[in-house]
């Protein structure tokens, strides 16, 4: 893994960063239509609820989506940096299982 594929936790509290991690992973070239697939997409204001989640409307179809639409992650009535910080522990959790079944692996090879 790359050092520039780790994330900041202390990233990960701030619900702007959150929607920013998820933008830079979901579109990194920029947003683009759920619907339609077209990238002539603009800025239609923010959500009510979640200040820092952003609305989009395609110009192609005038589908309007925010950040979240399509994804797992809609819907939910958690805070997006309750998944995002739920998600890194996971992966974290996953990382050190690994880590864990490769040791005894090579303890068990070994005859330790």
């Amino acid at each position: 893994m790359a050092a520039s594929d780790l994330i900041n936790l202390s990233g990960l509290i701030d619900d702007a960063k959150c929607f920013a991690l998820v933008r830079q992973h979901r579109w990194p070239e920029g947003a683009c239509c759920p619907v339609c697939g077209s990238s002539a997409v603009i800025r239609d204001g923010h959500d009510d609820t979640q200040p820092c989640r952003q609305r989009y409307r395609c110009k192609a179809c005038a589908g309007r989506f925010d950040d979240l639409t399509g994804t797992v992650l809609a819907g939910h009535h958690q805070p997006l940096r309750v998944w995002v910080l739920c998600l890194y522990f996971m992966g974290l959790n996953l990382s050190n299982w690994r880590g864990s079944v490769c040791l005894l692996l090579r303890e068990k090879r070994l005859g330790v």
